[in-house]
């Protein structure tokens, strides 16, 4: 059955002749077809029906909701010519160029895997060991390292950090990448950005924000990972981990450490939690002394290198759209 490319469009007779175009041309190897919202794309989405969709500007976000974590390809309608964007189409280009466009086989790279780190037992010193345990991984490859510790105020001294992130990130008239890249503090083996303002800002974070946070086409870098540190399992924290490939948690070694492990395991079961459970990649921790924390974090490097180039963040993805699927891909 051949794949769809659905054209939506606030204008239905554009949207009409286009996919009338397209469908005239023989050597075109998908049907177009036309439909009048996003609604209505949902049902061929989740059946793999569909190759990609061109969208309206107006329109985009609703269906970058409905398409993420897939690998339909996204092509917004625009009234400006943009020439460094593949993602966008000219509205007014000849219909042989936009043919182009969409038939033109995108290349194809390796999905960057994103590991979480989470502990369940808290900690004083959890921010900072999640930290090291991203600076390590970076000795790998490059890695780009977003802490959602509420309090954490590593990189935040007077600078901008994810509070803004997320402000920019969640704009539809216009393309952040520019203020996104200016908020990365880099460094040789780890990029990162500042912690939030205020702690109450991650309260907000949805799945779809940090979708787009952690898309490769936002960053100049090439990096080998996204490393995020979630400080609370509340429903933005889940939302997190449940994009996440690897979730890292330390497990302490008294006896009350182990206990809270084994709660935390019995909730995740109960709850229904599958992704998160099983994505679980448990190490052992002394206390966060220098010595005992530097063991803990070569531990933990070893979980994380597993994922960097391995099985689960190898597979390739396509590199076209404005938008691509990122972290976990289900099914």
């Amino acid at each position: 059955m051949e794949k769809l490319v659905v054209i939506i469009d606030v204008m239905q007779d554009y949207a009409n002749r286009l996919a009338s175009y397209l469908n005239s041309k023989r050597e075109f190897p998908y049907h177009a077809i036309a439909m009048l919202g996003p609604e209505e794309v949902i049902r061929y989405v989740k059946e793999n029906a569909v190759y990609a969709i061109v969208v309206a500007e107006s329109l985009e976000s609703e269906i970058r909701s409905i398409a993420a974590g897939t690998e339909v390809l996204l092509f917004r309608l625009s009234d400006k010519k943009e020439e460094n964007y593949p993602g966008i189409i000219y509205r007014y280009d000849s219909a042989k160029e936009i043919e182009h466009r969409i038939v033109k086989r995108p290349q194809k790279r390796k999905k960057v895997p994103v590991i979480g780190f989470y502990s369940p037992a808290g900690g004083c010193g959890v921010e900072l060991l999640s930290r090291k345990i991203a600076q390590e991984l970076g000795k790998e490859g490059k890695v780009l390292y977003v802490s959602l510790f509420p309090f954490d105020r590593f990189g935040r001294e007077g600078k901008d950090g994810l509070s803004e992130a997320l402000y920019y990130i969640r704009q539809t008239e216009w393309e952040p990448k520019e203020l996104l890249r200016a908020l990365l503090q880099c460094g040789e083996f780890m990029d990162s950005i500042g912690p939030v303002r205020w702690h109450t800002d991650l309260e907000s974070i949805t799945k779809k924000d940090m979708e787009r946070l952690l898309q490769e086409t936002v960053w100049e870098t090439e990096y080998a990972a996204f490393v995020i540190g979630v400080g609370r399992f509340d429903k933005a924290g889940k939302e997190v981990l449940r994009l996440c490939d690897r979730v890292l948690v330390p497990v302490w070694e008294e006896e009350e450490g182990k206990r809270i492990q084994e709660e935390f395991r019995r909730q995740l079961r109960e709850s229904r939690e599958t992704g998160i459970y099983t994505a679980i990649s448990e190490f052992s921790v002394k206390n966060l002394l220098t010595e005992q924390m530097n063991e803990a974090v070569t531990a933990a490097v070893e979980k994380g290198r597993e994922i960097i180039g391995g099985d689960t963040g190898g597979d390739s993805q396509t590199d076209v759209s404005a938008f691509g699927c990122i972290g976990r891909i289900d099914g």
